[in-house]
């Protein structure tokens, strides 16, 4: 259940307060004239409720400390959502593509695992370290706002050669 707050809706926008997943779905708005007419119009549109994460995502398996030829095996998993957030990786500032994905649910929300296994090159280590960045994404289906985005930052170094 949740309440409709007349004092912030208007002739434009409804406001409900509390809404919750269940509340999805399509919605219809009718209007009716008076007399001696009595026009009616309506009109319908879907709403969709969105969970967004309460925390970051976190990326773990770093070691911290790296050389060129090793194995940078790191996880990005999402706070949970709904609906699933997408992650991305990037590595000094170049999106890479992950291994692997899994989503899991837990009462209508979403959790994303992203594993990213990135063998070490000379380049990486550039000025002795290496910016990996997960970037979760929770993107409504019908695209009316923009996307919350939330981004985990992590740093490992290279090892003096």
């Amino acid at each position: 259940h949740f309440l409709f707050q007349k004092s912030r809706s208007n002739d434009q926008t409804v406001m409900l307060q509390d809404a919750n997943l269940h509340a999805s779905g399509m919605y219809k708005c009718e209007v009716n004239g008076e007399g001696p007419s009595f026009n009616t119009v309506s009109a319908e549109a879907r709403m969709e409720v969105i969970a967004l994460p309460q925390e970051r995502p976190t990326i773990t398996g770093e070691e911290k400390v790296y050389a060129s030829g090793d194995v940078l095996a790191l996880n990005c998993t999402s706070g949970k959502s709904h609906p699933a957030a997408k992650l991305r990786w990037f590595v000094n500032g170049q999106q890479v593509k992950p291994d692997s994905e899994l989503v899991f649910e837990q009462h209508g929300l979403y959790s994303t695992i992203s594993s990213l296994l990135l063998e070490v090159e000379p380049g990486h280590l550039a000025s002795d370290k290496i910016n990996v960045r997960c970037e979760a994404t929770v993107r409504s289906t019908n695209e009316v706002h923009e996307p919350f985005v939330d981004i985990r930052n992590t740093e490992v170094f290279g090892k003096p050669t």
